[in-house]
Order: C-alpha cells, then sequence, then structure tokens
C-alpha cells in the first residue's frame, strides 16, 4: 500500500484523535496538519517513482508502544506520497493512527511544499538581508565570525553562507572563558535575540503594509513594541472559489485550542487574488465571526490583494499583548 492510498482511505476527522494525542502540547497548530492532509489528497503521487517508507514500532519502559514511519521526511510530496508502506511482521496498529504517523512525518520540515522549500532554504543558504535590523544582525554575526573564530576553521559555502568546522567547537570544548569574554558573549547574545526580535517584526509589518493593503504602517507600527505575540497563518487548501474564508474559519474553530487570555489584542490580515475576489458580504461575515471567536475589544482587521495566480485566500491572526 502506498502512501496515497493510504491517505485516501482516512479522513482527517479520524485521526484527530490520534493526532491531539501525539500533538497535546501543540494544539494551536492542529488546523496547519489539516491543511497540510487536505493538500496531499489533492496532490497526484509520481508514478515514475520507486521508494519504500518503513512502519516501525518500539517498547517504552513503562511498557506502551511506540510507531514509528522512517524515510517520509524528503522536500518532494509526490515522491513521498508513491512510496510503498513497509509493515513489520505481527504489526498491530490502526489505520488511523498509521495515518497519522504518516502525516506527522511528512511535515517535519513544513506543512506544504513550499513551506518546506522555504525551511531547506533557509538551512541551506545565506539570505540577503531584507530590512535594517537584519542587515545589523548580518553584520554582527559576520564580525564574531571573522574576529572571534580563527582563520583555519572559517569557511564560505557555496552561498556566502558562513561555516565553521567542526574542530573548532571540540577544541573550544571544556574551555573557561576569562570574565571579559563571558561579558562580551552575554552581551553578543542578548543583542542577537533583540536584533533578530525586531527583524521578524519589522519583516511582519512590511508583510501587513503591502501595496493593495488597507492598513498603512502607522496603523501596525506598534507591533515593534508589544510584549509577545503569536502569528497563524491559515490557507484556503482545495476550496476552489467557494467557501474559502468558512474553510480558514473552521480551522480557526474547530482545529485550533488557543489560550486567548495571554494576550489583549489581535489583528486579522485577508490576502486575495485579484482574479478570484471575495465578496464584501462574506468579508464582512468573517470579520464578525473571528471578532466573536476572539473576544477582544481591540481587534484590527485589514484585507490586501494579490496578484498570486491560484484561488487560495490566506489569513494571517496576530495575538498580541502590550505593555
Amino acid at each position: 500500500m502506498t502512501l496515497k492510498e493510504l491517505v485516501m482511505k482516512v479522513d482527517f476527522d479520524s485521526l484527530l484523535p490520534y493526532l491531539e494525542k501525539w500533538e497535546n502540547r501543540h494544539l494551536d497548530n492542529i488546523y496547519a496538519f489539516r491543511e497540510a492532509y487536505d493538500i496531499l489528497r489533492g496532490m497526484e503521487p509520481d508514478r515514475d517513482y520507486r521508494g519504500k517508507a518503513t512502519v516501525t514500532t518500539s517498547i517504552r519502559e513503562d511498557g506502551t508502544r511506540t510507531t514509528r514511519v522512517c524515510y517520509l521526511d524528503d522536500d518532494a510530496w509526490e515522491k513521498e506520497l508513491a512510496k510503498e508502506l513497509v509493515f513489520p511482521d505481527g504489526l498491530s496498529v490502526s489505520m488511523e493512527e498509521l495515518t497519522m504517523h504518516c502525516l506527522w512525518e511528512i511535515t517535519f520540515y513544513g506543512f506544504s511544499p513550499a513551506g518546506v522549500k522555504d525551511t531547506f532554504s533557509g538551512m541551506l543558504g545565506r539570505q540577503k538581508p531584507q530590512n535594517r535590523y537584519e542587515a545589523a544582525l548580518d553584520k554582527l554575526k559576520e564580525s564574531i565570525w571573522r574576529r572571534q573564530t580563527p582563520r583555519k576553521f572559517r569557511l564560505r559555502g557555496e552561498g556566502g553562507e558562513r561555516l565553521i568546522t567542526g574542530w573548532f567547537a571540540f577544541e573550544r570544548c571544556g574551555r573557561r572563558m576569562n570574565r571579559a569574554k563571558r561579558k562580551r558573549k552575554y552581551r553578543q547574545n542578548r543583542r542577537i535575540k533583540y536584533l533578530a526580535t525586531m527583524s521578524r517584526r519589522e519583516t511582519l509589518i512590511q508583510t501587513l503594509t503591502v501595496q493593495g493593503s488597507t492598513f498603512t504602517r502607522s496603523d501596525v507600527e506598534f507591533l515593534l513594541g508589544v510584549d509577545y505575540g503569536m502569528r497563524y497563518d491559515y490557507y484556503s487548501v482545495g476550496c476552489g472559489t467557494n467557501g474559502r474564508l468558512d474553510y480558514i474559519l473552521e480551522s480557526m474553530t474547530k482545529y485550533q485550542q488557543l489560550d486567548l487570555a495571554r494576550y489583549d489584542n489581535a489583528v486579522v490580515f485577508v490576502l486575495y487574488p485579484s482574479r478570484y475576489p471575495l465578496e464584501d458580504l462574506e468579508v464582512e461575515a468573517f470579520r464578525k465571526a473571528v471578532h466573536k471567536r476572539l473576544g477582544y475589544e481591540n481587534v484590527m482587521f485589514g484585507t490586501a490583494v494579490t496578484s498570486s495566480g491560484n484561488e487560495n485566500v490566506k489569513v494571517m491572526l496576530l495575538l498580541n499583548r502590550t505593555a
């Protein structure tokens, strides 16, 4: 049996209890697994590819059995769907639980083919700074790499990324730093953390104020100073042009558990393609439903028209706590 055949036999709601038990510390992102599952069900496997995924089991110290699926974390979902599932003799596991483990494994690097590519791109290549905070962070890391790493341990990757040979970490292991170096490292780590945080927030503001957005920078610039927040991205998978916002609303209400008491305001941003626009009435109905779901007095709602060639709608939800 191939993975494609398996996912077509089991619907998402049937595997949901197993997923919630397996991902019990991350119940706020169950909706992303649902989106990924709908993508898999709508994709065609690579008919020319031959591969296998192995199902294994192990027994924990408390006597419980754990099932794992190996070799489903490649970067091409079409190939993963074509893989044959190889089972050990005497395996006793339900189709729903097995499907859940396959879904968890295939989404290890991202919840969509595009998300997987972005993950590998970030891991393997040096990205050009997109804002002043990223530029400052890149400059600081370059300085640390040049000034605090001996030349013989420094390498440049093909994409210009900074690499350090393993021998440097091996030689430094166990060595004590003097007080001045400890203080320098502490300051640098704090600066790196600050710049990384501000870079993400600045990128977020740039996304919210893209051309065609109803938000202006003054509307959302407060995000630079929030105490903390969370971002969730939702996509209308497999809906065509009908019920796209209803699909996303169901993701928010049925497939996501949020501790809304941790935050006190929210930003909701709807992006839809110009070729497949949304009706004003459905956008307004969605706005009211989300406002009721969140329950905050301060919920900012914005839209943007994109030039995307597909009909998918994206909704970004930002939950924030301000000082």
